[in-house]
C-alpha cells in the first residue's frame, strides 16, 4: 500500500522545515560553523585564496538553500545568523570575516533577486562572492591608510610580473586573468550548490509523495 501525502509537504517551501526562521538559522548555523572551524583551519595554514575558497563554499550553500526556500531575504537573513555565530569564535579578529559574510549574504541576495532558482543567477551569486573576497582586505586598507596602500598592491602586482618573466606592463593583464580564475572557481561553488540543492528538493518531494508502509 502507497500512502499519498498532501503536495503542500512537498513544495519548496515545506522541502525546507516547518518556516523561514527554522530554515534560515539551519543554514545560517551551518555556514557560521564551517567559518569558525574549516575557514580558521585553512587560515592558520596560510593557504593562498582562502577567503575566495570559503567564499565559493558559502555561495554555494546560500544557493542550495534557495532552491528549497525561494523566499525573498533568505540568503540575507541567513548571512546574520552566520555573522553571529562568527562572533562567538574563539579566534582573536572577528569583525573582518563578519563584514565578510554579511556582505556575501547581500551580494548572493542581489544575484539571485530576479531568479532564485536559476542556474546563471547561481553562478553569478558565486562570482560576486569570491570577487568581493578577494578584494575585501584591498578595500579594508584603503579605507584605513588611503590610497598608498594601492600604490604598494601595484607595485606587488609588477614583482610579480617580473618574477614569472612578463614584460613591467603585463601587470594589468596579469590581474585580470587572476579575476577570471576567481570569478571561475565562485561561479562553480554557486553552480555546484545549484545542483545539490536541485537534486536534494527532488529526493525530498519523491520521499514525500509515496511513502511505502
Amino acid at each position: 500500500m502507497i500512502v499519498h501525502r498532501s503536495e503542500s509537504r512537498g513544495s519548496p517551501a515545506a522541502a525546507c522545515g516547518p518556516g523561514f526562521w527554522p530554515c534560515v538559522t539551519a543554514f545560517g548555523a551551518l555556514w557560521g560553523l564551517s567559518e569558525t572551524t574549516v575557514g580558521a583551519f585553512l587560515h592558520a595554514l596560510r593557504l593562498p585564496f582562502t577567503g575566495v575558497l570559503m567564499a565559493s563554499l558559502g555561495a554555494g550553500l546560500l544557493v542550495a538553500q534557495r532552491q528549497a526556500m525561494p523566499r525573498r531575504g533568505a540568503s540575507l537573513a541567513t548571512g546574520v545568523v552566520a555573522a553571529i555565530c562568527k562572533s562567538m569564535s574563539p579566534g582573536g579578529v572577528i569583525l573582518g570575516p563578519m563584514v565578510g559574510i554579511l556582505a556575501e549574504s547581500a551580494l548572493v541576495e542581489a544575484a539571485l533577486l530576479p531568479a532564485p532558482r536559476w542556474w546563471a543567477t547561481a553562478m553569478l551569486a558565486g562570482m560576486w562572492s569570491a570577487t568581493w573576497a578577494a578584494f575585501q582586505k584591498i578595500l579594508t586598507h584603503f579605507l584605513l591608510y588611503g590610497g598608498t596602500v594601492l600604490d604598494l598592491y601595484l607595485s606587488l602586482l609588477r614583482q610579480a610580473a617580473r618574477m614569472i618573466g612578463l614584460p613591467e606592463g603585463a601587470g594589468w593583464p596579469l590581474l585580470g586573468g587572476l579575476l577570471l580564475v576567481i570569478g571561475a572557481v565562485g561561479a562553480a561553488g554557486g553552480l555546484l550548490g545549484w545542483h545539490i540543492g536541485r537534486e536534494g528538493m527532488a529526493r525530498i518531494t519523491t520521499g514525500d509523495r509515496e511513502v511505502a508502509p
